[in-house]
């Protein structure tokens, strides 16, 4: 079975409310999981943090859940019957969602290039993790057996003439797919392809301001996308 993730990452737009609607959705379109981003701005993008960036920061700072809130999120998938997941992006998130009893962890492309030490501490926790291998990040150099990695080209949206995907995806090192490309065609040929895991930004609208809703799909193109998955699946 392919298993389809909607990212829905910092399109909540810092609205609980929104990121709610936003699990509600994915639910109905029938994705397997709901994704978000579990950071500290401060340590990102502030002026002492890992990649000081004044811009970027003020963008992005509004849109911080705290542990609370993201409790919050992991009840309301629970009522979804949707699987709740989380990128983290320090140690003390990653405990955060352990304490939640999250079933997987997703290891960001940021986070496999910059902090291997992190992705490290993720695996180890013996649950089943994805790890994206954008910007040129490299996989571990020993098998850990609860690791899949996702194909991914780290640009907002990516262009057609960027991808590479594999001919046979179980002929890689790649489990699956993380898709920043515009519309759900990529991710269709990528399950085509032997693709095990779609992970595919999601928005209630593309019009709506932020850095990822434009390369997102939205309620209908991931009812479109499950709904295809689902077909696929059946023809051997």
């Amino acid at each position: 079975m392919v298993e389809i993730i909607a990212e829905i990452g910092i399109n909540h737009n810092g609205s609980m409310a929104m990121a709610k609607e936003l699990i509600r959705q994915a639910a109905i379109a029938g994705a397997d999981v709901a994704k978000f981003q579990a950071y500290s701005v401060d340590a990102l993008f502030g002026p002492d943090g890992e990649d000081p960036n004044p811009e970027i920061w003020k963008g992005v700072k509004p849109l911080e859940f705290n542990k609370e809130q993201f409790a919050e999120l992991k009840h309301y998938c629970d009522v979804e019957n949707i699987e709740f997941m989380a990128s983290v992006f320090d140690e003390e998130r990653l405990g955060w969602m352990e304490e939640l009893g999250v079933k997987r962890h997703k290891i960001a492309s940021r986070t496999s290039k910059l902090a291997r030490g992190l992705a490290e501490k993720i695996v180890a926790t013996d649950k089943e993790c994805f790890m994206s291998l954008g910007f040129d990040a490299k996989p571990f150099d020993r098998h850990y057996y609860n690791l899949k990695y996702l194909y991914c080209v780290a640009k907002y949206p990516t262009d057609y003439k960027d991808l590479q995907l594999p001919e046979v995806f179980t002929n890689t090192i790649y489990s699956g797919f993380s898709d920043h490309s515009l519309g759900i065609e990529a991710s269709l040929v990528a399950i085509a392809r032997g693709a095990a895991v779609i992970e595919k930004h999601f928005t209630l609208n593309k019009g709506l301001p932020g850095f990822d809703h434009i390369c997102s799909c939205d309620p209908a193109e991931l009812k479109d996308l499950v709904h295809y998955a689902r077909r696929m699946e059946r023809v051997v």
